[in-house]
């Protein structure tokens, strides 16, 4: 999936921003759990998203890359089972997660914790 840009006023924050595009988007189908906000790296921000899957109860992850430019919040959104490259969720977001439901899911999640462990 591509960058999906959106025009916000400057007093809306990222986070907010995110949480309302949940909402929008996956209202009745998934709803937010958690959300783990990363470090600003070279002008984007990875929100760590626990999604809970309303059907089951299932709850995984996802990372919503963004970036803020000219008025606009752009997204990106990554899931656990792509892999994506980046690794600040921490074990207590990790912890609210269900069993992943493929072994990329639960590779990533490991990631995670072991870039925690590298850190101390």
């Amino acid at each position: 999936m591509g960058w999906e840009s959106t025009h916000v006023g400057s007093n809306i924050t990222t986070r907010a921003f995110i949480e309302y595009y949940i909402r929008r988007t996956y209202d009745g189908i998934y709803e937010s759990v958690k959300i783990f906000e990363g470090k600003n790296i070279d002008g984007q921000k990875a929100f760590y998203v626990a999604l809970k899957k309303l059907e089951d109860n299932s709850i995984f992850a996802s990372v919503f890359l963004t970036e803020r430019r000219n008025g606009q919040v752009a997204v990106k959104i990554i899931g656990e089972s792509a892999q994506p490259f980046y690794y600040e969720a921490p074990e207590s977001f990790i912890n609210v997660l269900t069993p992943s439901a493929t072994l990329e899911g639960a590779w990533w999640r490991n990631r995670c914790l072991e870039s925690k462990e590298e850190v101390a």
